[in-house]
């Protein structure tokens, strides 16, 4: 096995202080002398981008040379400086790439609609043209948005004359069946509604379901919580083209969630260790 020549210097430099201690020999190189020969190795790593190998040497200068007070600081600052290094690396790497994630968002847009009620709701929704509410009263259907916060939801929606109490959907296709489970509301208005609502992860195992049985017949069965209380209808094109759209859509603000998160971290560590060492 190759081991790299870097490496091999730090180990070298490491057991000569151990042997040298061991020994009790008088003279030769002093814990301090081994403490900064460890952060020079380290330095270099640093200026080599090797920051992960610059760590390594960093922690063992803090665990073996407690009491060399003055190295530990030269260390820290190391310590700090690739913080920094890896922040603006972050920094760079999310610039680059939220630009076109952004652009890919608007354009799949054109098709949905933007609905918030300010009084009541925290945070609005995109919802596919197909699937408003107000287009699909008092029938059985599945509907899927993605919130202004980037979480994607799916509501399966049940309509009929008498209370279910709705405990999952069932989702069958060309011989594969998913089951789906979510928290449930129910009301009563000219027959009983109920809504049950699956967030996030599980709502985009949903959409992914129908994403990947496009070109098959998909059916949906309803459960209520007694056995005899089932519902099946199934999915026409449409529904299944605006349920896919939804389901790129909530990748993508996934995907866009997670950048801005990387970038809000990398800018607060940059802006903290300029603020700490007064870099400009």
């Amino acid at each position: 096995m190759n081991v790299p020549i870097r490496k091999i210097t730090h180990i070298r430099i490491w057991l000569l202080c151990i042997i040298v201690f061991s020994s009790l020999v008088a003279c030769g190189p002093s814990d301090e002398e081994c403490a900064k020969a460890l952060v020079a190795e380290a330095q270099e790593m640093v200026m080599n981008g090797k920051w992960r190998q610059a760590r390594f040497v960093l922690d063992s200068v803090h665990i073996t040379y407690p009491r060399e007070v003055a190295q530990r600081r030269v260390a820290k600052a190391l310590e700090d400086s690739i913080v920094y290094l890896e922040s603006q690396s972050t920094k760079a790497y999310a610039d680059t790439i939220l630009p076109p994630l952004l652009e890919k968002v608007d354009v799949l847009l054109k098709q949905f609609r933007y609905e918030k009620n300010d009084k009541y709701e925290d945070h609005g929704r995109y919802v596919h043209r197909l699937l408003e509410t107000g287009s699909n009263t008092s029938r059985n259907f599945i509907q899927a948005y993605v919130r202004d916060d980037r979480q994607t939801i799916v509501k399966s929606y049940y309509y009929g004359t008498q209370q279910v109490n709705q405990q999952a959907v069932v989702l069958a296709a060309d011989g594969i069946e998913s089951q789906f489970t979510g928290k449930n509301h129910s009301f009563e208005a000219n027959g009983w509604h109920e809504v049950m609502t699956m967030e996030d992860e599980r709502a985009l195992e949903l959409l992914n379901f129908v994403s990947a049985n496009m070109s098959v017949r998909i059916k949906v069965k309803g459960q209520g919580q007694k056995a005899q209380h089932t519902w099946v209808y199934y999915l026409n094109d449409k529904e299944k083209n605006a349920l896919v759209a939804t389901y790129e859509l909530g990748w993508l603000m996934k995907d866009i969630r997670r950048v801005e998160q990387m970038q809000k971290a990398a800018n607060a560590n940059i802006q903290r260790y300029e603020t700490k060492y007064g870099i400009q």
